[in-house]
Formats: C-alpha cells, sequence, structure tokens
C-alpha cells in the first residue's frame, strides 16, 4: 500500500526535528592538549640540557609548540567540518519541506477560498430567489417568464434519516416493478432468461418518474406556472405511456403454457386460460402508479442546485479546513526548525572558537614555562657550598643520588629572569 504524500512529509519531519535534537545534545569535546605538549617540551629539554641550550633550541621548541597548535587546529578544524556537514545536510532537509510545505499551502488555501466563493454565490442565488411580500395593499407581487422563487429555509436542508427512508422505500418499490415487469416479459418473450431486460425496465421508468418531478420542480419555481413544463409532461407521458403498454400487455397477452401442454394438445384439450389476467393487470397498474408517485416525489423534493452546491461546498470545506490547519502546523514546525538549526550552528561556530583559542593560550602558557625553564637552566651556577649541595637540574631530570633540594633553596622569583627577556641576557 502506498503511504500519502502528506505522511511521508511529517514522517521526514519528526525524523529530522529527532535528529536535531540529537546534536544539539552533543558537547564540544576540549581538545587544547595542554598536558601533553608541557610534557613534550620538558622531554625535549631534558634531553638536549646537557649540551648546552642556544638560539637553535628555542627555535626548535618554538616549532613544537607551534606543530601542535596547527596540529590541534586541524583537529578542531576536522570536528567543526564533520558537523557542519551533517547540519547542513538538515539544512537541505528542513529548506525542502518548508518548499513543499508552502506550495502545498498556497494550494489548499487557493482551493479553500474557491470553495467559500462558489458557496457564497450558491447562498446568494437563494437568496435571490426569495418571493418578496407586497408592498401594501396595493402593492404588486413581481410576476413574469424570467421570475424565480425560493425559500432560504432550505438551506438548512432535511435530516438524513428522512432521505434514507425515502429511498428504502423507493428501493422497494422497485423491486414490486421487478416482479411484475417478470411476469409482462415472461409472456412476450418466453424465455427464463429476462432479469437483465426486467431490471433494465424498472430503473428506467423509476429514473424517468424522477426526473418528471425535478422538471415541474424546477419550473414552479421559475415560472410558477406547470403547465409550461414541457420536459416534465414529456417525461411524465412517456412513463404513463409505458406503465399502460404494460398493463395491456399483462391484460391480453396468452399466459404461459403449463408443464402439461404436451398431455393436452395429445389428448385435444383446450389450452389453459389464465382468470386472473385481470386482476393481475390491475395490481401491476397500482404498483407502477404507487412506484411512480415515489419516483415523482423524490424529485419533487429534490433540493435545487444552488442547494446542493451549498452542501457539497460545506462538506468539502469540512474536510479541507482541518487538513489545510495539519499543514500549516507543519510549515510553523519546520520553520521553527530551521530557527534552531541556525542558532545551532552559530552556537556550535562560538564553541569552536573558543576551544581555538584555548588551544593558542595554553601554547602561550607552555611557551612562557619553556622560557622559564631555560633561563633558570642560563642561569649562573651555585659558588662555595651550595654548588656541592644542590646539583644543577631540570624539573623534568630525575632526582640524582644527592640530597633532596627544600623549597627554601630554590631561587626566589626576584632571582628569576623574566618570560619577556632573552635567554642568555642578565635579569
Amino acid at each position: 500500500m502506498k503511504m500519502p504524500k502528506e505522511w511521508k512529509r511529517r514522517i521526514e519531519l519528526r525524523r529530522t526535528a529527532r535528529r536535531l535534537r540529537q546534536l544539539s545534545l552533543h558537547r564540544v569535546p576540549a581538545m587544547d592538549g595542554e598536558d601533553r605538549l608541557r610534557a613534550r617540551v620538558r622531554r625535549h629539554l631534558a634531553a638536549v640540557a646537557p649540551f648546552g641550550i642556544d638560539d637553535g633550541v628555542m627555535r626548535a621548541i618554538d616549532e613544537v609548540i607551534e606543530s601542535h597548535v596547527i596540529e590541534m587546529k586541524a583537529t578542531i578544524l576536522r570536528h567543526h567540518t564533520a558537523e557542519e556537514v551533517e547540519l547542513g545536510d538538515l539544512q537541505a532537509r528542513i529548506d525542502g519541506l518548508i518548499t513543499q510545505f508552502d506550495h502545498e499551502s498556497e494550494g489548499r488555501s487557493g482551493k479553500i477560498k474557491e470553495l467559500e466563493y462558489v458557496k457564497q454565490r450558491a447562498i446568494r442565488a437563494v437568496e435571490e430567489r426569495d418571493t418578496p411580500e407586497p408592498a401594501g395593499p396595493d402593492g404588486k407581487e413581481e410576476s413574469g417568464p424570467g421570475y424565480q422563487t425560493g425559500r432560504v429555509g432550505e438551506l438548512a436542508g432535511r435530516g438524513w434519516i428522512g432521505q434514507l427512508i425515502l429511498y428504502i422505500v423507493l428501493l422497494f418499490a422497485m423491486v414490486a416493478d421487478l416482479i411484475t415487469f417478470n411476469q409482462v416479459v415472461e409472456r412476450i418473450l418466453n424465455d427464463a432468461r429476462v432479469w437483465p431486460l426486467v431490471a433494465a425496465l424498472a430503473v428506467t421508468t423509476t429514473y424517468v418518474a424522477h426526473w418528471a418531478g425535478e422538471g415541474f420542480k424546477r419550473v414552479k419555481e421559475q415560472r410558477r406556472h406547470v403547465r409550461r413544463a414541457v420536459s416534465g409532461w414529456s417525461l411524465l407521458g412517456l412513463w404513463l405511456s409505458m406503465g399502460l403498454g404494460a398493463f395491456a400487455i399483462r391484460l391480453f397477452a396468452p399466459p404461459l403454457p403449463g408443464n402439461d401442454a404436451q398431455a393436452s394438445f395429445i389428448s385435444g384439450a383446450a389450452p389453459p386460460t389464465d382468470s386472473h389476467s385481470g386482476l393481475g393487470a390491475m395490481v401491476l397498474l397500482l404498483l407502477y402508479l404507487l412506484t411512480g408517485a415515489i419516483a415523482f416525489t423524490a424529485g419533487y423534493r429534490r433540493p435545487r442546485d444552488e442547494i446542493g452546491q451549498v452542501k457539497r461546498s460545506d462538506r468539502r470545506l469540512r474536510r479541507a479546513r482541518p487538513r489545510h490547519g495539519a499543514l500549516l502546523r507543519d510549515v510553523a514546525e519546520a520553520r521553527t526548525l530551521n530557527q534552531q538549526l541556525d542558532q545551532l550552528r552559530g552556537s556550535r561556530t562560538g564553541q569552536y572558537v573558543v576551544e581555538v583559542e584555548r588551544c593558542e593560550s595554553a601554547a602561550r602558557r607552555v611557551r612562557a614555562e619553556a622560557a622559564m625553564l631555560v633561563r633558570r637552566f642560563q642561569a649562573p651556577p651555585a659558588s662555595g657550598w651550595r654548588r656541592l649541595i644542590r646539583p644543577r637540574r631540570l624539573p623534568t631530570e630525575p632526582a640524582g643520588p644527592g640530597p633532596a633540594v627544600s623549597p627554601e633553596q630554590e631561587p626566589s622569583p626576584e632571582q628569576e629572569p623574566s618570560p619577556e627577556q632573552e635567554p642568555g641576557q642578565p635579569a
């Protein structure tokens, strides 16, 4: 079974909203790598410290830090690009859904406006056909060949129960016509397979009587004189001729031969006669007239074209307005998702910019710490007995067999060179 397009678009919209909600809950990972970079710089300084630290070593350290920053930026850009690609895919889906929803909304809105216009025109036509009251005792009621009359109360319509009862009665009357016409046609054709012809006769006569009543009703409303109903009188005469012909055939046609027809022929007996042919023909005529009267009444009471147009417009509007409201709700939801997606993309871009800044800040801190370590190493060696107590080593070097150094023996910050001074210059 093929799914309607409305359901497919609604399912796609729900799936897109769920995926956008999942992406909004993802956190941007921290990618500064400061600890790893610090450990890398310290290992490098520990490896080259015994051989002396010069400008080439400092340039190498700067290159290590710059390469780490470039690597972190590339990782951040890769994560941002992957997420941006998925967000762009969601953006394309939402834009496509908004375009489809807008196009369908315009079409349905135009259809609703057209139905409302047709309904108003039909109501106006019904109102203009009302018979005005005479203006006083000397007033003359309008009349003429083109004058129409009607009732606004017909807009309320009749209940479906009354209509259902009328058509059920008409159906039973058609069944009676089927039985009586079957007897007539069997006397003419002498064949048992006459049901198609009998059904066609019953339906046709009922239809003709229905249209005769509708023709009289139309002329009565337009000209107010049924004697000018040419189509109504013609159809009524045709229907009456059909009934009289069936009555004559049923009355004068010979009956069907019985089972003992061959024995009667051999014995020379007279053929059987139908003593109740007159009674059967009268029953046929009464049923035919009764069925025609019911069909004629149904046609005469049939609502006018304007009333039917109002009813059809009401039914279509009752179906179209809720569907249009659901479509507008989907359009609003799609536009809200589009706004949420724009906000998410902007916030993600800001978060990745913050990560890049954190990476650069970590690189600056590691560079400053490396400069401090280099200047500490390049400071003049201690003289006297301190030289024997505290050997020179970097913080990353493993402790030797010498005694431990207390915090009081470390050089004070005033004695350490500042990060802004070049290596080799006095503090």
